[in-house]
């Protein structure tokens, strides 16, 4: 005689919460990115900020906007990479999601650091905006990481070998 498993199994219970989370993501970076990062890509911003000869010039404002832009990608594929093995229910997904989390912060701590170097930024950091945006990225994976490393439901639903 079978017996019937009672173990908690896909997208119910606490898995709600991260799968609206990252249902919303490509949304709000899309966003962020039109409206953060797409003004200074536009040819007289950019010129304001990278050429020496301009008052708002630093160094640093170059590298810092490709390396927003190209984390802000990246993160973005991997959002929608992640978003796909999600409702594929593959098992790699715990452990991406690890990743993501953790790429996150990562990428918003460098961000705020490399930026503070600029005097410019530094000063409109007083507002301690990207302090919070961190300290709530911070908090987000101080929850579901251990979550999705020793949730039963979590083990039950994304068990598929698909990549």
């Amino acid at each position: 005689m079978d017996t019937v498993t009672t173990e908690p199994k896909g997208i119910g219970g606490w898995l709600v919460l991260p799968t609206l989370g990252l249902l919303i993501s490509p949304l709000r970076f899309g966003f962020q990115f039109y409206s953060s990062m797409l003004p200074v890509l536009v040819p007289s911003a950019w010129n304001a900020l990278t050429n020496s000869s301009s008052p708002a010039y630093h160094p640093l404002w170059g590298p810092l906007i490709v390396f927003e832009v190209v984390s802000s990608l990246a993160l973005f594929i991997f959002t929608l990479r992640l978003l796909w093995l999600f409702f594929k229910k593959s098992n790699r997904v715990p452990e991406l999601f690890v990743m993501w989390f953790v790429l996150s912060v990562a990428l918003q701590v460098v961000d705020i650091l490399f930026a503070a170097q600029i005097p410019a930024v530094a000063v409109q950091q007083t507002d301690f905006e990207s302090v919070k945006d961190l300290i709530s990225s911070l908090f987000a994976a101080a929850i579901w990481i251990p979550y999705f490393k020793r949730s039963k439901r979590v083990k039950n639903t994304f068990i598929e070998s698909t990549s």
